[in-house]
């Protein structure tokens, strides 16, 4: 609750900034300093840094209370903390660069196998390209995932996952889309560059939370379904927002044939009553997920294969629901949201951006459900 309450206090401030963090397509640099100002993008960094070192639950309530501000600045919190959580199971050596000047830096990435590594005297040598490195203009820290591939020796080498200087990183602006435009999302490209080990985990531990030699619960947990989780902070906490924002507008809507009020039509109340139970239900479907983790973080790792299965599908589906309620409404929400300046425009435009994160994806999280409730076996470093 402390982080959700500090979280709140920034609220009215983030929503003066969504109109610059939307036009210039990156989070605005004064949603930037809200974030650092409230806290809360300490609440998952090492405690030995001068982090919070919180349950996931109170990320995802923060994340939540922030979207009602601006959908961007929780984004851009959401992924940067996952990769700060991601970075509590890294070598201590290498948290001490990364945390000791700041232990609520943003850490802007992508984590998934976009690009190589080959292994180096004392490191690794990358090379490749990660799209949709949301806050990428932000940090002085990039974390990157990297599929490990024979060096011109022959040696072999694991896939890791690596947080390095951005500044050894190239920034290119892709970032042109239909929706969540304030997110900054932009790639990272990096040629041959060389990062040293004590920058690295391998990746199937680091996935499955059993990397040697970490003991602190949280950074423990696997980091699929840990992610996943993150995500509903934002998404729901969107889909509350535009909720509310459907019906303010509609409370003084009128037909424009019968001169009738909207709210008068049972159509309409429909609408509201249908979208407000998915996103009630996305809500629930979140804090199981968060009770799931809780009980993970109390048991040596990994979590349950089929544990880890359902807080995939959880996210999921209430990822889905939120969808649908965002849809449900955007159609009753007359011709006018069609306009860019409408603010029902933005929030379907949002919504149906953010169901796209890989992590989300309906078809495959349906399938690793399926198979874990039919008894069929599933690879571990799938789920």
């Amino acid at each position: 609750m402390y982080a959700a309450a500090n979280a709140e206090k920034i609220v009215a401030a983030l929503k003066e900034t969504e109109a610059d963090s939307e036009a210039h397509r990156k989070l605005s640099d004064r949603a930037v300093e809200l974030l650092h100002q409230s806290g809360v993008t300490r609440i998952v960094s090492p405690a030995a840094y001068g982090g919070y070192q919180l349950p996931v639950r109170a990320l995802v309530e923060a994340e939540r209370v922030i979207a009602h501000g601006s959908t961007a600045a929780s984004w851009v919190l959401m992924v940067c903390a996952a990769h700060t959580f991601i970075a509590g199971r890294m070598s201590r050596r290498g948290q001490d660069e990364i945390f000791g000047g700041d232990a609520g830096m943003l850490i802007p990435g992508v984590p998934s196998l976009r690009g190589t590594c080959q292994r180096a005297k004392g490191g690794y040598i990358l090379k490749g390209r990660w799209p949709y490195a949301s806050g990428a203009d932000h940090g002085d820290w990039v974390l990157v995932g990297c599929r490990g591939i024979p060096n011109e020796a022959g040696e072999s080498c694991s896939s890791q996952i690596v947080v390095m200087p951005k500044k050894d990183t190239v920034i290119d602006d892709t970032w042109f889309t239909l929706g969540m435009r304030g997110t900054g999302s932009k790639d990272i490209v990096l040629d041959n560059v060389f990062v040293p080990e004590h920058y690295a985990v391998p990746m199937i531990e680091a996935q499955l939370g059993t990397v040697p030699g970490v003991d602190i619960p949280l950074y423990r947990l696997p980091i699929r379904p840990t992610l996943a989780t993150m995500l509903l902070g934002t998404i729901v906490g969107m889909a509350e927002r535009g909720m509310q924002l459907f019906i303010d507008k509609t409370r003084g809507r009128r037909d424009v044939y019968t001169g009738s009020m909207k709210a008068d039509n049972p159509g309409i109340q429909r609408r509201v009553a249908e979208a407000g139970v998915e996103i009630a239900c996305a809500w629930a479907l979140t804090q199981q997920n968060c009770d799931l983790l809780e009980q993970a973080m109390h048991r040596d790792p990994p979590m349950p294969t089929a544990a880890r299965a359902q807080a995939r599908w959880n996210a999921a589906y209430a990822t889905e629901l939120c969808r649908r309620a965002c849809n449900r409404l955007f159609e009753g929400a007359g011709a006018g949201a069609a306009h860019d300046s409408h603010a029902m425009q933005v929030f379907f435009r949002d919504m149906n951006t953010a169901s796209h994160h890989a992590m989300l994806d309906f078809d495959t999280n349906v399938e690793i459900q399926g198979k874990s409730l039919l008894g069929v076996e599933l690879n571990d470093a799938w789920v």
